[in-house]
């Protein structure tokens, strides 16, 4: 559906240049389809969440993409969030950008921006994400059935455990332009988890309770735990695969894309063999 254009002129533009890298609470926001090589039909996507200071992950997974499955799932990734959520930016999908969750921001008293058009680098803390938060993990496979949402919403339970405690990330300090070329200096790594400690922008009690948490978890137990329930995805996508008539099989956890001659199996960044 089209959005008005008196609702895109309430919601200001941001640029990346514009964002406050320290404050906590930031969050962009972006879908991530799990349709396969068909657009056709109804089928999962993440709701893919980051802070831009702290680099604090949230993946929660929705059936379709209509206003109140959005609203809902951003709903849950902010209960589960150890901090307050200041800011919603999305890019210009209009799944995000629409009057609900318009509606929903000033209810909660959250601000509300957006991406210029084509221009992904505005999201680019998010962006980053998509890729090594979800396609890394479950790959460019269809999912369209209830077993599947409840797998992959299990998945990403242990996998936020995992990316914010335990998976260290370097943030950009600054950026110097010498002659022809451009070079970046990046601070030391450290987890989501430690960033918002070190931030002081948490309240005591949320900063005990995460504290508690880290100190339950157990690293090894999450890993096998994640590649069970990967596992388990994907038993359950081959299986709904084979079931299927010969002629609408989808292939593997990728999509080829371009001619015979040129053509690029986007399975390999998984390790796969086309």
């Amino acid at each position: 559906p089209s959005v008005h254009p008196l609702l895109y002129q309430k919601i200001p533009v941001k640029v990346a240049s514009e964002w406050d890298t320290e404050e906590v609470g930031n969050l962009q926001v972006d879908y991530v389809a799990h349709c396969g090589r068909s657009t056709a039909g109804q089928y999962l996507h993440t709701i893919s969440a980051a802070d831009i200071a702290t680099g604090w992950w949230e993946g929660e997974a929705i059936t379709g993409r209509s206003q109140k499955a959005t609203e809902e799932g951003l709903d849950r990734i902010r209960q589960r969030l150890p901090f307050r959520i200041r800011e919603i930016h999305p890019d210009n999908d209009t799944g995000l950008i629409n009057d609900l969750l318009w509606r929903y921001c000033r209810k909660a008293k959250i601000k509300m921006s957006r991406s210029r058009p084509y221009k992904k680098n505005d999201n680019a803390w998010v962006e980053q994400r998509n890729w090594t938060h979800v396609r890394k993990v479950v790959g460019y496979r269809r999912m369209d059935t209830p077993g599947e949402l409840l797998v992959l919403r299990d998945l990403y339970a242990s996998l936020t455990l995992y990316k914010n405690f335990f998976q260290p990330t370097m943030k950009l300090k600054e950026k110097v332009r010498v002659g022809g070329k451009i070079h970046r200096k990046y601070d030391e790594p450290k987890t989501p988890y430690q960033r918002l400690l070190e931030s002081g922008q948490i309240l005591a009690a949320a900063r005990k309770r995460l504290q508690a948490q880290y100190e339950s978890l157990n690293v090894a137990e999450l890993r096998r735990r994640i590649e069970e329930l990967r596992n388990q995805l994907f038993d359950l996508i081959e299986k709904k695969d084979r079931s299927e008539p010969s002629g609408s099989k989808r292939r593997g956890p990728g999509i080829r894309i371009g001619g015979p001659s040129h053509a690029i199996w986007i399975g390999k960044m998984l390790g796969e063999d086309p």
